[in-house]
């Protein structure tokens, strides 16, 4: 085990000891101040046990958040070089909201968030993920809150070899809360409509929306929708991809968020590795499953 991982273990064992006096600290303040009860220890009692609890909450959060930062530097590190040629991680920062939304893609509600940004090339193939929370929180009448989540998951900004001219969205059956650009409050000019492919198969698993049907039909071709049918198959998510702005937009709903830590057992860090590496291989797979670096994204039209 190399400097780095030694050091991100001891810091996860100093974190499981102080989380354990934690607990000790928790339940003797609780019996001592119940002893105390109703005598004239019992003010002071309460002072020394619920400062003593706020310290320790205190110093745990500042050494999670160390925790944290250490893991993010080393484990994404030590992961993502086994996959892609090169990469930049940034873990505190994601895709501005504004142009998220400016895709016409998504539906946004009152909530988001997004952070832990991967660029890197695949294959000579850039690409930009970012994990994003959108949700919506509502209030009753009665003052009760409910969120709905739109969507919580990888959301990948990929550029391909080839450059293209077109407006499609591809709905995976099950995907909800997308900005399908229907309505008439929308443009005329920038209005989707729905596209039926002549793959009935197709048709039942993915709902496809474009603007000119003669551009969705040169990007969508047997073999690109089989492509896609096959990705469906080897993620077990729910996804949608979007053609727009001359850059290929997937959004996999894992319904979580990724490259977040978690505390080593015995010492191993096998299962955080393998977590990580199966969240590196969904950019692997939606790249080679799309065939982005193929021809058929090249428009040979004017």
């Amino acid at each position: 085990m190399d400097g780095s991982l030694d050091e991100l273990l001891e810091l996860g064992k100093r974190i499981k000891k102080r989380n354990t006096i934690s607990g000790i600290v928790a339940v003797v303040g609780v019996i001592a101040t119940i002893c105390c009860f109703g005598t004239a220890f019992f003010p002071i009692g309460l002072i020394i046990c619920v400062g003593a609890l706020i310290s320790i909450l205190i110093t745990n959060t500042r050494l999670g958040n160390k925790y944290r930062e250490l893991y993010k530097t080393t484990m994404i590190d030590r992961v993502a070089k086994e996959y892609f040629s090169e990469y930049e991680y940034k873990p505190e920062t994601g895709f501005a909201k504004d142009y998220l939304r400016s895709l016409g893609i998504m539906s946004f509600g009152s909530d988001y968030r997004s952070e832990d940004t991967l660029k890197g090339v695949y294959n000579g193939v850039p690409f930009t993920r970012a994990d994003v929370y959108i949700a919506d929180t509502t209030t009753d009448s009665e003052g009760n809150s409910s969120t709905t989540v739109y969507f919580r998951g990888q959301w990948l900004e990929i550029v391909p070899n080839k450059a293209f001219n077109t407006d499609l969205q591809i709905i995976q059956s099950g995907f909800s809360f997308t900005n399908r650009k229907k309505g008439i409050f929308t443009k005329k000019a920038e209005r989707r409509h729905v596209l039926e492919t002549e793959d009935v198969e197709f048709n039942k698993r993915f709902q496809c929306l474009c603007q000119n049907d003669a551009e969705a039909f040169y990007l969508l071709t047997p073999s690109l929708m089989q492509a896609i049918m096959r990705l469906s198959e080897i993620l077990p998510y729910k996804m949608m991809i979007a053609f727009v702005n001359n850059t290929l937009h997937v959004l996999v709903d894992t319904h979580r968020d990724s490259m977040e830590p978690s505390s080593p057992k015995n010492g191993n860090f096998d299962l955080q590795i393998a977590d990580l590496r199966q969240d590196m291989e969904i950019i692997v797979n939606v790249i080679t499953g799309l065939l982005v670096d193929r021809d058929i994204y090249r428009r040979t039209q004017g």
